[in-house]
C-alpha cells in the first residue's frame, strides 16, 4: 500500500499571543463586540486583566474563576455575544494555568456556581463562546482566530505531532481532533490525522484530510509547506491510481492531476522538478506520448539551465517511456552537470548498451567500475558490452569469409586470365581482414570472460541505499554483503569528490565482521563543502 512521504511532521514553532493587549488591537470594526455591558461583563473583563498581571498562578486563578462567575450572573439576554466572547478569552487563560494543560477539569474548577462536580472541556468551552460571536457575525472570526490559536492550541497541536512522530497514532489522533476543535484554520491537525489515515489504510481519508490542511495553509509563511502538501497529495495518489482499478483509479488519477496542476501554479523555488516529475509518470501510465515528451521538453531544449537532479529525473521519465534517444541525450547532460556520480554512469552504460551502441557505453562502464568497484551489476554491463562487441566482429567475419569464398570460386570459374588474377588478389587481401576480425573477436570474448570472472570473485557486494549531499556534508549508507565462505570485517574507504572530481573528505566505513553469505548496514558522512559523488576503493 502506498504510503505519505515525509512521515515526520516538523513540530510547531509559533507563540501564543502575549495576551489582552495583544489581542484587543487586532479586533476589526467590522466585528464590534461590547465588553462593557452589562456590569457583569465589564468586572470580568478586569478579572482577566488582573488575572495576566498576577505574579502566582493561585491569584491567577482566583481572578478567573471570579471572572467565569460573574459572567453567569444577572440578566443572560442582556449582550450575549460580549458575554461568549469574554467567557471565551477567559477560558484560554484558563487553559494556560499549569494546572489545566490537559483541557478537562470540573465546573466547579474554573468558576461556574451551578453543578460545580460536573467535568468540564474547556476546550469545547472556548470552542462554543467563540462560536455564538462569530454567529453573530462572520468577520467576527477574524477577532477571535487569535483567541483561538493561543498556548493551549499550540500544546495541542504539538503534542499530536511528537505522538505522530512517535507512531502512538491513536493518541496522536485525538489530540488533533482536539487541536482542530480549538481552530479549524491552520494545518497542522489535518496533517497528522491525514498522516495516521495513511498508516491506517484510509487512502480517501487520507487525501482529504491533506487537502484540509492545504486548504488552511493561506499564509505567506506557510507557502512552501502548503507545496510541500501539494507534491505529497500527488505523489501519493498517483501511487494510489498505479494500483487501484475503475472508477477508484480515476478519483486517484484526477487528485493527483489536480494536485500537480495546483503545484504547478506556485511551485515556489524548489518543486518545478516535482510537477515535471508527477505530471510525466501520471503521462506515462496513460500512455501519453506527446505529454511524456511535453515534461522533459525544456531541459532537452536547454539543459545547462536545469540541475543534475532535475536531469537525471528527466532522463528517467524518458528512459521508462522508451525515448531511449531522449534519454541518452539528457543522461549526457546530466553527466556534464556531475560526472563522477555512479547513477548517471550506470544509466548511460545500460543505455547504449540497450541501443546497440556498445562500443559508446563501453567507456562509461568503465568509469562506473572506477567509482563503484564492487558491484557486480557493473562488471556485468562490461561483460555484456565485450560479449555484444564479439557478436559484431563474429557477424563481420562471417561476411569476410564469405567474401573470401565467393573471390575462390570466381578465380576457380575465370575465363580469363586477368580474371582469374584480379579474384586471387582481392581474395588474398580479405585474409588480413579475416586475421582481424577473428582475432578481435577472441580479445572480446576474452574481456568478456575476464570480467565476468570477476564479477563472481568479488570478495563482497555493496548495494548503496542512501547519498544525500548537503551544503556542508552529505550522508552515505547501504549494505555489504560477504560473499565468502567465512566470517569477515570489510573497511571501505570513500573519498567525497566534487564536480571535478576533487576529493573533499575521505572516510573509512568498518562493516562487520559479517557472517557467510550475509548481509549489513553501513552509514557515513562526508563533512565539506561542494560534494556532490563519491567513489571507493576495491574492497577486499
Amino acid at each position: 500500500m502506498p504510503v505519505l512521504r515525509g512521515k515526520t511532521l516538523p513540530a510547531l514553532m509559533i507563540a501564543a499571543f502575549a495576551g489582552l493587549a495583544a489581542t484587543a488591537g487586532a479586533q476589526q470594526k467590522a466585528c464590534e463586540v461590547d465588553e462593557g455591558s452589562p456590569a457583569q461583563v465589564a468586572r470580568a473583563v478586569l478579572d482577566m486583566q488582573l488575572a495576566q498581571n498576577a505574579g502566582k498562578p493561585e491569584d491567577a486563578a482566583t481572578k478567573l474563576k471570579d471572572a467565569v462567575k460573574l459572567l453567569n450572573e444577572g440578566d443572560l439576554k442582556k449582550n450575549p455575544t460580549g458575554r461568549a466572547f469574554v467567557l471565551g478569552k477567559t477560558l484560554v487563560f484558563w487553559m494556560g494555568q499549569p494546572s489545566m494543560t490537559s483541557g478537562m477539569t470540573t465546573r466547579g474548577a474554573v468558576g461556574f456556581v451551578t453543578d460545580p462536580a460536573a467535568p468540564y472541556d474547556l476546550v469545547a468551552g472556548i470552542d462554543s463562546a467563540f462560536s455564538v460571536v462569530e454567529a453573530s457575525n462572520p468577520d467576527c472570526a477574524t477577532t477571535t482566530a487569535p483567541w483561538r490559536q493561543q498556548k493551549g492550541w499550540v500544546d495541542l497541536v504539538n503534542k499530536a505531532i511528537e505522538l505522530a512522530n512517535g507512531a502512538n497514532t491513536d493518541s496522536a489522533v485525538y489530540y488533533a481532533k482536539r487541536s482542530l476543535q480549538l481552530s479549524r484554520n491552520a494545518p497542522y491537525g489535518y496533517m497528522v490525522l491525514a498522516q495516521a489515515a495513511a498508516k491506517g489504510n484510509q487512502p480517501k481519508e487520507a487525501i482529504a484530510y491533506y487537502k484540509s490542511a492545504i486548504a488552511a495553509a493561506k499564509d505567506t509563511a506557510q507557502a512552501d509547506q502548503r507545496r510541500q502538501m501539494l507534491a505529497t497529495v500527488g505523489t501519493y495518489a498517483t501511487d494510489l491510481a498505479d494500483q487501484a482499478t475503475g472508477a477508484d483509479k480515476a478519483m486517484y488519477t484526477n487528485e493527483a492531476k489536480a494536485a500537480f496542476a495546483d503545484l504547478a501554479k506556485d511551485p515556489g523555488t524548489k518543486f518545478a522538478d516535482a510537477v515535471r516529475t508527477g505530471q510525466a509518470r501520471l503521462a506515462t501510465m496513460s500512455g501519453d506520448t506527446t505529454a511524456i515528451k511535453g515534461s522533459y521538453a525544456d531541459q532537452l531544449a536547454n539543459p545547462s539551465a536545469f540541475s543534475y537532479a532535475s536531469l537525471m529525473n528527466a532522463a528517467v521519465t524518458a528512459a521508462r517511456a522508451n525515448q531511449t534517444k531522449d534519454a541518452i541525450k539528457l543522461f549526457e547532460a546530466a553527466r556534464v552537470a556531475n560526472p563522477n556520480h555512479r547513477d548517471v554512469l550506470y544509466n548511460l552504460s545500460r543505455l547504449y548498451l540497450l541501443d546497440s551502441a556498445y562500443a559508446q557505453g563501453l567507456p562509461y562502464a568503465r568509469q562506473l567500475l572506477a567509482v563503484d568497484p564492487s558491484n557486480p551489476d557493473n562488471y556485468q554491463l562490461v561483460a555484456i558490452a565485450y560479449a555484444s562487441i564479439k557478436k559484431g566482429y563474429d557477424a563481420k567475419l562471417k561476411t569476410a569469409e564469405a567474401k573470401a569464398k565467393d573471390l575462390g570460386q570466381k578465380a576457380n570459374t575465370a575465363k580469363t586470365a586477368a580474371a582469374r588474377n584480379a579474384a586471387i588478389d582481392s581474395a588474398a587481401r580479405m585474409t588480413p581482414i579475416i586475421k582481424a576480425y577473428t582475432d578481435s573477436s577472441k580479445t572480446s570474448v576474452d574481456s568478456a570472460l575476464k570480467y565476468n570472472d570477476l564479477m563472481m570473485k568479488l570478495p563482497a557486494k555493496i548495494v548503496f541505499n542512501e547519498f544525500t549531499p548537503g551544503d556542508a556534508k552529505a550522508t552515505l549508507g547501504g549494505s555489504l554483503t560477504n560473499q565468502t565462505d567465512a566470517a569477515k570485517s570489510f573497511t571501505v574507504k570513500v573519498q567525497f569528490v566534487d564536480k571535478s572530481g576533487n576529493v573533499v573528505a575521505t572516510q573509512d566505513i568498518n562493516v562487520g565482521p559479517v557472517a557467510p553469505h550475509a548481509s549489513a548496514p553501513f552509514q557515513t558522512v562526508g563533512t565539506g563543502a561542494g560534494i556532490v559523488a563519491f567513489k571507493y576503493a576495491p574492497i577486499s
